[in-house]
């Protein structure tokens, strides 16, 4: 992995995504390319509910105006704290500001880069939006690159769960996050909801395989038939740091699906997913 694609804002969850991707970068060596986005427009339409405007088109107009200023002001200063941040860590990095919707914007670079890393809820309407967005299950629906979408509160990669359902997707996930995870020292359980133990098994027995010839020695297997997400919150949780799943399953109406078991834990929002694509 060369490339980390790292959007920026003033939460918690920022701090935490940038301490992932310095993390990454004591073993391999990366650029974090950070981005700052502003979207303007929405910012405009929240002005008002936020800020009371002058009466009067001139007045309303020059109000805009500062008001769009200051959150570029706003924009160059993260840029600034995220390249003095880097500068501390010893990281290579690149930073750019652009200006439109977050999601469209994050989709269109990540393209360029080997892994997204962003917080499971993210603040990039700077003072026009009191509560987070959940902009990461929109960009789940676009990229092809894979995301690392983490909580607000910081906990080094040790214990993985793979979510494995045998189909290519879910597969590519693991392939993808043991790709980019080199060097790094964690344990992972592999995780099957399959009606059939014995088929189960020798998918897991092929996962296992490729874990193993890809350096990972700490590898647990368990097969289950209840719900998902059932065990994982009565079993895994809180003791897991990050899950594995797909964006899709090998069928539509399974629990791996990114419309079900996928939004469903970020809506939970109680562990860091790596997303593979």
């Amino acid at each position: 992995m060369r490339k980390i694609l790292l959007p920026i804002d003033l939460s918690d969850y920022t701090k935490t995504a940038f301490s992932h991707a310095a993390a990454m970068g004591k073993t391999q060596k990366i650029v974090i390319e950070g981005i700052v986005i502003l979207d303007i427009l929405d910012v405009l339409e929240q002005a008002t509910t936020f800020f009371p405007l002058p009466q009067g088109k001139d007045g309303h107009l020059r109000k805009e105006e500062e008001l769009v200023e200051h959150i570029r002001q706003l924009a160059v200063e993260e840029v600034n704290d995220f390249k003095s941040s880097c500068k501390k860590e010893s990281i290579h990095c690149k930073a750019k500001i652009f200006e439109g919707r977050p999601d469209f914007v994050i989709e269109k670079e990540g393209i360029y880069n080997d892994l997204i890393i962003m917080g499971m809820r993210n603040f990039f309407h700077i003072e026009t939006k009191k509560r987070p967005e959940t902009s990461v299950k929109d960009v789940v629906g676009h990229t092809g690159t894979p995301i690392l979408a983490v909580t607000k509160q910081y906990k080094p990669i040790k214990k993985v769960v793979a979510a494995f359902d045998g189909s290519n997707t879910s597969m590519k996930a693991i392939q993808q996050f043991v790709n980019r995870m080199t060097g790094m020292d964690y344990e992972i359980t592999i995780l099957t909801k399959n009606e059939n133990e014995s088929i189960a098994a020798e998918q897991m027995k092929q996962v296992e395989d490729y874990l193993f010839h890809h350096g990972v020695k700490k590898i647990h297997k368990r097969w289950i038939s209840k719900s998902l997400r059932k065990t994982i919150e009565e079993e895994f949780l809180p003791e897991t740091d990050l899950i594995i799943v797909g964006k899709h399953s090998k069928d539509a109406v399974t629990e791996l699906f990114v419309g079900s078991f996928t939004k469903y834990m970020i809506d939970l929002n109680k562990v860091s997913l790596f997303i593979g694509h």
